[in-house]
């Protein structure tokens, strides 16, 4: 699960199933793998929404793309970072 303070940092809200449908068809088409999806965190690392869709059509649709939860923890970490960037730039 998500950091419930990582949530409340980056105003994370819940995403239902049918909101990532389209975000879960364009990943299944252009990326497919695990592997893929890995690589491809990479260019949304600074785009909390866009990650934690990711993590909801990945929960949503772990028997296809992540069923040892590991894409899960991984998009986690980056959202953990980007709470705790935000974090320390208003501590500034």
């Amino acid at each position: 699960m998500i950091n419930r303070n990582t949530v409340t940092a980056l105003g994370l809200k819940p995403v239902t199933r049918s909101m990532c449908y389209d975000f879960y068809v364009k990943i299944n088409s252009e990326l497919g793998t695990p592997e893929a999806i890995k690589e491809s965190v990479i260019f949304w690392q600074d785009d909390s929404e866009q990650l934690n869709t990711l993590w909801w059509v990945l929960n949503y649709y772990s028997e296809a793309f992540d069923p040892d939860r590991n894409l899960r923890a991984y998009v986690e970490r980056y959202l953990d970072d980007l709470a705790k960037k935000q974090q320390d730039s208003l501590d500034i």
